[in-house]
């Protein structure tokens, strides 16, 4: 990981380590932070999100961040806006997965690496759907 020590998941746990990263990445675009730190942001929140490598997680954020200029989140001001872009970032990673062939995957091999990589996915993507919109009751 690039801002965060190896063995910060592990005392944080995976959910609040998950729950904190996803508002940095929040932050780094609310306060204009610029596109290394989004970047840097996006592959700790994959890589710990998804339990693969640094590589597949930069991968992942080429493909979702920094190829897809269409997304336009660094200017959206709308709070909710962006969260719900972010919320589809998590959502495209799926497709990237499953084009994935073994020289990205690399250590992740196809066959049944790939099935785990889905798996935490939807388990990544379910987390943050149930995060990213609670409803504020108070």
């Amino acid at each position: 990981m690039y801002d965060h020590d190896p063995g910060e998941l592990e005392d944080l746990g995976w959910e609040e380590f998950i729950r904190r990263q996803w508002d940095a990445v929040y932050t780094a675009y609310r306060a204009g932070r610029g596109r290394r730190t989004l970047c840097r942001g996006w592959a700790d929140l994959l890589e710990a999100g998804l339990g693969c490598t640094q590589e597949v997680a930069d991968l992942l954020v080429r493909a979702e961040i920094l190829d897809r200029a269409d997304r336009d989140l660094e200017l959206t001001t709308d709070p909710r806006a962006l969260v719900t872009g972010m919320t589809r970032v998590i959502a495209d990673v799926r497709a990237d997965l499953l084009e994935f062939g073994p020289d990205e995957l690399g250590s992740q091999k196809p066959g049944p690496a790939r099935p785990g990589l889905l798996d935490r996915h939807a388990a990544l993507q379910d987390f943050l759907r149930d995060y990213a919109f609670v409803e504020d009751t108070g």
